[in-house]
């Protein structure tokens, strides 16, 4: 019986460690692994935009509360400085578009304070009574399902949500500011 560990006279001694023989299979093993890499990025990319196209879809859908709940907190302050400071016709027009109920109404009526901080000036704060308007204008076309008169935003989440029946939420009542006596 032969022993284990006895050694083949006629094995080629090993290659010394820079041997053109080892550089050779090392640049062919590389080039292997680079094709796959290539296979991997492109998987990687579709990954990427499936994420970002599932992001996109759950923030259509859950935007309202988010954006409804700064419209009010908005809508808030514009309605005291308008209220105190001049631009009854925009507070009326914030009040006809139902962002305050009729007791937030009468609390902010009663409200005493000095209000002039919270816009530069008459024009600023009616611009923003501009942009809360046309917001929940939006909302309410979308919600009512008057496809022409919405923006494209609103037209895109008409097509993805209401034609097929899922209606997103409006507004939480956590996220939502109320208005404190």
């Amino acid at each position: 019986m032969a022993s284990l560990f006895s050694k083949d006279p006629t094995a080629r001694p090993p290659l010394p460690p820079y041997a053109f023989e080892r550089i050779e299979q090392e640049i062919a093993h590389l080039r292997a692994v680079s094709a796959r890499h290539k296979a991997e990025e492109k998987t990687t990319m579709a990954r990427v935009i499936s994420c970002l196209a599932i992001c996109t879809l759950l923030w259509l859908y859950f935007m309202d509360p988010f954006l409804y709940a700064y419209h009010k907190g908005e809508a808030i302050r514009t309605y005291l400085y308008l209220h105190n400071y001049g631009g009854e016709q925009k507070t009326q027009a914030l009040l006809a578009t139902q962002i305050l109920s009729p007791s937030e109404k009468e609390a902010l009526d009663h409200r005493q304070g000095s209000y002039q901080d919270y816009f530069a000036n008459t024009v600023q704060a009616e611009q923003t009574a501009d942009s809360i308007v046309n917001y929940m204008n939006g909302l309410y076309y979308l919600r009512k399902g008057d496809y022409d008169e919405l923006d494209p935003v609103g037209k895109l989440r008409y097509l993805l949500f209401f034609r097929t029946g899922l209606l997103p939420p409006i507004d939480w009542s956590g996220l939502t500011p109320s208005v404190q006596n």
